[in-house]
């Protein structure tokens, strides 16, 4: 008699039903409360990679539509200063533009015939409608100062922040010169962004003083030349509806000579010159006012390194700018 506690024979269907669990592995039972946690940590990634970005990137808005050709940057550049003008001072400036605007193609008309008569000499010489160096004007008022922009080393800068510029017509700081400017940030609305970025689509004018910071450090005039020649390349292509001055870079005291010669210094101007000429953008010789009669910086302007200028010597450069303004 067989035993009644003998195992029972295993049917087949049980067998096929446990060896395809076997198969398939152990089910996995997701709780909610995990897909919360990976919710929170995904969004905490993706805050530090936002604070990473904007850290490294500062001049970047990711909440702003990227730049389309022909936007203007009105909010965030030197083209959200409104001009400030007088009714008599606006109509004498459109006679005026009416004037110049005779003039320049008459002068136009001049050169053509010249370079026709002068063969491949005339050719080389550079075609610009500007007079350059600026000639002596009537003097602006000093409102004038609010519709433009100064872009440059550390006399910019020190205008600015001794209240000569006002905070949206100087873009400066005192670590930039022309090698380090496409990593060197200055201040727009309390946050830092590159020259470029805060004159892109600027329609205001736009003073550019650079070299003295390269020159200082003992750079050749004409290399320092090439650098700015492709910082006003830029500026050109950033702001094509600006119209750009190039200001002269200032001499220095006979103290300020044992780090970079006045002659140097004049051959950098010299070059500036033939830039502007080349670029068609005006140029203006603010390095002549500060000059004495030996043909250093006057130390009446002079800081107390003998290189850049004091609160006297920033005054008077920007009341030459303001009696060098074509109308």
């Amino acid at each position: 008699m067989p035993s009644t506690n003998s195992p029972r024979p295993r049917t087949s269907a049980k067998s096929r039903k446990r060896r395809r669990r076997k198969r398939r592995g152990p089910v996995i039972r997701f709780k909610f409360g995990k897909l919360i946690l990976i919710w929170v940590l995904c969004l905490i990634a993706a805050f530090l990679l936002y604070m990473l970005s904007r850290n490294l990137h500062p001049e970047k808005n990711v909440f702003r539509k990227g730049w389309q050709p022909g936007e203007s940057s009105v909010s965030d550049s030197a083209a959200d200063i409104t001009p400030v003008i007088t009714p008599s001072e606006s109509s004498l400036s459109e006679n005026s533009s009416a004037e110049s605007s005779t003039a320049e193609n008459s002068t136009a008309e001049s050169s053509a015939e010249e370079s026709g008569e002068g063969g491949e000499e005339s050719s080389q010489v550079p075609v610009t409608n500007k007079v350059n160096p600026v000639p002596e004007t009537a003097a602006r008022s000093a409102d004038y100062l609010k519709t433009c922009a100064f872009v440059g080393e550390v006399d910019i800068y020190r205008m600015g922040q001794s209240g000569q510029l006002q905070e949206k017509s100087y873009y400066a700081s005192e670590e930039i010169n022309l090698t380090n400017y496409g990593s060197e940030y200055v201040l727009l609305d309390g946050t830092t962004i590159h020259i470029q970025s805060a004159m892109y689509a600027a329609k205001c004018p736009i003073y550019l003083m650079f070299g003295t910071e390269d020159l200082a450090a003992g750079q050749p005039a004409d290399q320092t030349a090439d650098q700015f020649s492709v910082l006003l390349g830029l500026m050109k292509a950033s702001a094509p509806s600006a119209t750009i001055y190039v200001l002269s870079i200032p001499p220095v005291t006979k103290n300020g000579e044992k780090t970079v010669a006045n002659s140097v210094i004049d051959e950098y101007n010299s070059l500036l010159l033939q830039i502007s000429n080349e670029n068609d953008v005006y140029f203006v010789d603010t390095n002549t006012a500060l000059k004495n009669n030996e043909g250093r910086l006057d130390s009446a302007y002079a800081d107390e390194d003998g290189i850049h200028l004091n609160a006297v010597g920033r005054e008077t450069l920007l009341n030459y700018v303001l009696s060098h303004v074509p109308a």
